[in-house]
Order: C-alpha cells, then structure tokens, then sequence
C-alpha cells in the first residue's frame, strides 16, 4: 500500500514525553507526565489511545516515552501482549518525531499525535489521514483561528499570520515517506522559536520575511518555498474543526477542554 492509496493506514507515534525538569500542569496535578493529567476523570493520555485504537486510519500504535513513565496496568498489559509499543522520547518533540521517522522507517507512514489532544476525535483523524495520505512526503494540520475562535473565543492559541488568515497549528502530522525525515530535522531547527512564526519564516529565505512582514505571504506560498528549501514536498491540510486545535498547555486549556467535555457533542 503506498501513501497515495486514498484508504492507506497509519502507524500512530504518541508524543507523551515529558519536558526537561517537567511541566508545570503536570506539577499542579501531582503527576510526572503531563500525559497523565485527568481531563473529564481520564488521563489525557488513555483517551489519546482509545481514540485511535477505534479508528479505522490507525493500524500499529508507538507510545513515544521515557522509560521512566509510572506503571499503569492498562499500558503494561498492553506493552506486554505486544499490542503498543514504546520508543524512547528524546529531548524535544521535534526531535523524538526525527527519532521516530528514523527507527520506524519500515512501519511508515507515520502519523504524529501527541498525548495532551483530548478533544481529538474519529472524525478528525478520518478527515486529516485522506488528505495528508496525497500531501506528500509531510503533512501538517492547521486550522484558520476564526474557525477556532468562532466556537471557542476564550481559546488562546499562538497564531500562523499569512496573508490568506491566520492560522493555529493542530499538532497533528503525517510523515508519509523516509524523506520526511529532512523537515523533521529541520523541525528541530526551528523548534525554539515557535512562539515567534517571523523568525520561522526567515528561515525560508529573505523574500519569503518581507512578504511574511508585509501580510503578502500566503500559506501555500510558504509550503512551496519550505518544500524546494528542503528538497522534498510538504503540505497543508486545513481542519475544519475548532476542536483539531485545542491542546492542554497551561490551567486555561484544561479548563476549556473540560468544559467541551461536559457538554454533548
């Protein structure tokens, strides 16, 4: 099956690492992992896994963490029968998704999730994987910030400025070929300025910066220049729903996803 197959599957990579010296919401929760932090009475992380355990796009599951992850029976059983597997996390999540593109070579495509995304869903997984599968060798999702902002306008998210809209990133990636391994590493090259998109986009050449500067960038625009940069072919997909880009970072998110959660959707 090759990544053009409209119908191809997925081995997930679940980003559950925690950071150096380890998060804040995980320390006001009392757990080590940021993962492990309950959202509507589950760890985030649990929810992640039932979420793809029940798509029809997820054929293989990695949980990408430190060894040193408290024990919890469902996981254990889980590792142990051989139904997940764990690949140690590495330092940053921009280079565990490097890690991970270069010691699952043979189980791509891979699809790239992290662990603190409990409103993600089958039908958001369903609509990324069909277009990411055609996108090329890498995949990102991004969703524009008024489809965002227009269910949830206390959602705080850092803002893609392109002349076409503003867009937040989903933290949803598909790593479809080996060469996905070049915007990876490049990925760990930009990692530390992700609150900063202008230094990002400096990085894809000078006019490439005024353009951005001057509101004349467009999304598409900046992808073809990312792709002949790295001499591979990266893509877009557009999430039509607010949900794909509310993650857990800080108290307010949490906040906010559980209260999505208590409601009917």
């Amino acid at each position: 099956m090759t990544a053009n197959d409209e119908r191809v599957r997925y081995t997930a990579v679940v980003m559950a690492g925690t950071r150096s010296g380890g998060d804040p919401l995980a320390a006001v929760a009392g757990v080590s992992h940021k993962c492990l932090v309950e959202v509507g009475g589950k760890p985030m992380l649990l929810r992640m896994l039932e979420t793809l355990e029940a798509s029809s796009r997820v054929r293989d599951i990695v949980l990408c963490v430190e060894n040193t992850l408290p024990g919890i029976d469902y996981l254990a059983s889980r590792i142990e029968d051989g139904t997940l597997r764990r690949l140690d996390a590495a330092a940053s999540p921009a280079a565990s998704a490097t890690r991970a593109a270069e010691y699952l070579g043979d189980d791509m495509p891979l699809l790239i999730v992290t662990a603190d995304h409990p409103l993600l869903d089958e039908t958001m997984l369903e609509h990324f994987c069909a277009r990411a599968s055609r996108a090329g060798d890498i995949a990102a999702a991004v969703a524009r910030s008024e489809v965002v902002l227009a269910r949830y306008p206390e959602a705080t998210r850092t803002l893609l400025r392109f002349a076409d809209g503003p867009y937040c990133g989903c933290n949803l990636f598909a790593l479809n070929t080996p060469a996905a391994t070049v915007a990876t590493r490049f990925w760990m090259q930009i990692e530390s300025e992700r609150k900063r998109p202008w230094r990002i986009v400096r990085m894809l050449g000078l006019v490439s910066l005024v353009s951005y500067l001057r509101g004349r960038l467009v999304l598409d625009k900046a992808m073809n220049e990312l792709s002949q940069n790295l001499g591979i072919r990266a893509g877009i997909v557009e999430m039509p729903f607010a949900e794909a880009a509310i993650d857990v970072d800080k108290p307010a998110d949490l906040a906010l996803v559980e209260s999505v959660l208590a409601k009917p959707r």
